[in-house]
């Protein structure tokens, strides 16, 4: 495989009906050059409407700017989602909530369908919890 273009962005989508597609791979792991590289690279390059791509990489002490504000390791925001395998995929709303079920490991053949049928699950959810909004007065 040749050289990749470095880790996604570490940049959690905050803002209230974001749904942030959060990749946690590891260095030099071969399966999360695959999956950020075939999958979450050319979907990011979409821009995708209210939807944030984003990597942390487990061991890694580079901080990132948490879901509360905080200022936390890539390392102990991983362990804090009980994230042990490279590359998962998970899926959360603009407060750090969980949306859909996480997408642990890469299978070749199936990771497009997961990762479409995650993001699907992950926008229904959001909209569940999204308060409609009031009818405007006539």
């Amino acid at each position: 495989m040749s050289k990749t273009s470095g880790p996604l962005p570490d940049v959690l989508g905050r803002r209230p009906g974001t749904l942030t597609v959060l990749m946690f791979s590891q260095d030099g792991c071969a399966f999360c050059a695959v999956a950020r590289e075939h999958y979450l690279r050319p979907l990011a390059a979409t821009r995708p409407a209210g939807v944030v791509i984003a990597e942390v990489e487990l061991g890694r002490a580079r901080l990132l700017t948490d879901w509360q504000g905080a200022r936390r390791s890539h390392a102990e925001f991983a362990r804090s989602h009980k994230v042990r395998f490279a590359p998962t995929v998970m899926f959360f709303d603009g407060d750090g909530r969980e949306l859909a079920p996480a997408i642990v490991g890469l299978s070749h053949d199936f990771f497009g369908a997961y990762l479409d049928a995650g993001i699907q699950a992950a926008q229904a959810a959001l909209r569940a919890r999204t308060p409609a909004a009031p009818p405007s007065p006539s």
